[in-house]
């Protein structure tokens, strides 16, 4: 069986946060980075805007599998802000007039988290996304600009499987990581029954589902031969 190119991606951090059905005052995580977000750390390192057509165009071309070789826990934050202009989602004051509002908002976000992203795609376009995390044009962050990485993201491209799940099977874990059950996920590109995400960003704040698949691996720890 033929092999593809596979970028590779360790994304770590002491926070991390993907955000994936937010509304208004309320700011989920995905316990799983999102399409959009992976993208988006690419479009970074890349020097593309949000509003970049380019963007929309590598959440087609582009497929990635996510392994989380430490899963991280849950932290909620609470923000309160206030203004004199806090709109509800019907576009009216939530304060009155001249006098300030007080309105308390919930981040939730993933801690101490380690992934392992797989991204599959025409050589030539990983190639350069490769050569754009050697050197980011602008800081790369997990979800928000909060969120920053604890390590390079970088891995590179491995030419030695099949598919991205043959990847995220067979690649040992990140250093560091123990022995564990993990949780993968991977897009369905045949058609068939799986998990709907709406994560693939189609220009702007837009977004369309996708169908990812999903399924529990053993991996072991990494030996250390350097002693």
């Amino acid at each position: 069986m033929s092999t593809i190119p596979i970028l590779v991606l360790r994304l770590e951090g002491v926070l991390q946060s993907w955000g994936e059905r937010s509304k208004w005052d309320y700011r989920d995580s995905a316990s799983l980075p999102t399409k959009s977000g992976i993208v988006g750390l690419l479009g970074c390192a890349s020097g593309l805007e949000r509003e970049d057509a380019r963007l929309a165009e590598w959440n087609q071309k582009l497929h990635v599998a996510v392994r989380a070789d430490r899963q991280g826990t849950e932290l909620i934050d609470f923000h309160t802000v206030r203004s004199l202009q806090l709109m509800t989602a019907q576009g009216t004051m939530r304060n009155k007039k001249g006098e300030y509002g007080t309105l308390v908002t919930h981040r939730t976000y993933i801690q101490d988290a380690c992934y392992t992203v797989f991204v599959q795609g025409e050589e030539n376009l990983l190639m350069r996304l490769e050569e754009s995390l050697q050197k980011p044009k602008w800081p790369i962050f997990l979800g928000r600009k909060s969120c920053v990485p604890s390590r390079p993201v970088l891995e590179g491209i491995t030419r030695e499987y099949s598919s991205l799940l043959e990847a995220a099977e067979k690649l040992p874990l990140a250093a560091g990581c123990q022995a564990r059950d993990c949780l993968v996920e991977w897009e369905s590109t045949d058609g068939g029954m799986g998990w709907e995400r709406q994560d693939v960003n189609c220009g702007g704040r837009s977004f369309h589902t996708r169908l990812v698949s999903r399924k529990i691996i053993h991996k072991e720890a990494a030996v250390d031969v350097s002693e």
